[in-house]
């Protein structure tokens, strides 16, 4: 299978971005049964960039995986050949469907560094703006660091992928919002009672939704976390994932919630699992403390009549559904001013990339000067006072500093159609003769 080409038209005009190469895999181009295969563990990440970079052919190596994409980054002169070696041994080994079916993507040079500043801003998430990816970032450029495969290319961009992450979250309102149930209920939470430190907890359900919902009050710094379910061992499988909740028996659901702050209800039940006269009960007997209820169940576990009590505050699937449309939708409206900031961060790194070529260069007219200069004060020197020749000294290496300042600047930021005058200056100040 070939490279697929790309049109030209594409490729941002200014500069030319190293010979870089992706080929990656995510929740648009491959389902979940086949991401699955390829989701590194980190130590499988080591492996697996020590066997890409074992050829001569790639240079460096970054590999970044999630559970929602995997994608492999290549510097490599030789781009058909580091296709077909990254291909076959991050991906086809373990899900030959990938390349037999066309499920992963390949994005080369400006395409491809663009699309990871797009990622470590959230642009490409399953959900807009998600947090956690630059964090993930970070980590990926980090086991490459330390199994030795990354070079002073990756290292460059993924330093920028990072500073335009981190630039699109605190410059713009790309992450702010909650956007899923459980940071729904976080910000719902906040709103009444300031800090969740102080907030005890009670998830009547134990399945997917009340794993999330339990994750993002952790992460915020939620208190006490209590489970009930009818199926207890479905109730001990979550608390194994949050050791220090307690399990509840699901009939003592109600006697446990009455020192809650916050109930989440996700059962499937067709019955209640909180009736109007219940809730009742637990608002009048708090003391200028409100209860907030999020009922994610359907049917709905809670009885919607609870929702006009007084020092109750009940959320539905709808409502919650409502909010996370609302903020999804500010999202959107900041991801022209996330591009601008990501157009900003890939000119520094095309500017660092030109200066690289010119670098060798810059360095022997450097060299070159402050030979002629040595030569120069060491043949007049025994004229002046002794006294003076720090001084001389000192002056002559400002001089030649401030007339070598503009030619060196400008060599640097040469673009990729004029490195041709790289060979005209080393003609002009016969460098080839050193």
């Amino acid at each position: 299978m070939s490279i697929p080409v790309i049109d030209p038209q594409l490729i941002r005009p200014r500069g030319e971005i190293p010979p870089l190469l992706l080929i990656g895999v995510d929740h648009r181009s491959a389902p979940l049964e086949v991401r699955e295969k390829v989701a590194y563990g980190e130590e499988e990440v080591r492996t697996m960039l020590r066997r890409v970079t074992a050829s001569r052919t790639i240079e460096e190596a970054c590999l970044l995986t999630t559970c929602n994409r995997t994608e492999l980054y290549l510097v490599a002169d030789d781009e058909p050949a580091a296709y077909r070696r990254g291909l076959l041994l991050a991906f086809a080994e373990r899900a030959p469907e990938i390349e037999l079916e066309g499920r992963f993507y390949v994005k080369r040079r400006a395409l491809a560094a663009r699309h990871l500043l797009e990622v470590a801003s959230g642009l490409r998430s399953m959900i807009l703006g998600e947090p956690e990816i630059l964090g993930q970032v970070k980590r990926a450029s980090k086991l490459a660091a330390e199994t030795g495969v990354d070079g002073r290319m990756l290292r460059r961009l993924m330093r920028t992928a990072v500073a335009a992450g981190g630039r699109a979250r605190s410059e713009t309102a790309i992450g702010t919002g909650a956007v899923s149930f459980g940071y729904a209920v976080v910000d719902l939470a906040r709103n009444l009672f300031g800090s969740l430190e102080s907030c005890s907890v009670l998830l009547v359900g134990a399945g997917e939704t009340a794993r999330q919902v339990a994750r993002s009050l952790r992460e915020r710094g939620a208190g006490e976390l209590k489970i009930a379910n009818r199926n207890r061992e479905r109730a001990g499988k979550l608390r194994s994932i949050f050791p220090d909740a307690r399990t509840v028996a699901f009939d003592d659901r109600l006697e446990a919630a009455r020192d809650c702050d916050v109930i989440v209800t996700s059962t499937s039940a067709d019955v209640r699992v909180f009736g109007r006269r219940e809730l009742g009960d637990l608002t009048r007997a708090r003391v200028d403390r409100p209860l907030l209820v999020a009922d994610l169940g359907v049917p709905r576990n809670v009885d919607p009549a609870a929702g006009d009590l007084e020092g109750l505050v009940l959320h539905d699937v709808d409502s919650l559904e409502d909010l996370i449309a609302r903020n999804l939708e500010q999202r959107r409206k900041e991801v022209p001013r996330v591009h601008e900031i990501l157009d900003r961060e890939l000119a520094r790194f095309d500017a660092w990339y030109r200066g690289r070529a010119a670098e060798p260069l810059i360095a022997q007219l450097q060299r070159r000067a402050e030979g002629l200069r040595k030569l120069e004060l060491a043949s007049v020197r025994d004229q002046f006072p002794a006294e003076t020749h720090a001084q001389l000294d000192q002056l002559t290496r400002s001089l030649v500093r401030k007339l070598l300042h503009h030619p060196s600047s400008r060599l640097a930021e040469l673009e990729a159609s004029e490195l041709d005058k790289l060979d005209w200056v080393r003609e002009l100040f016969q460098l080839d003769e050193e």
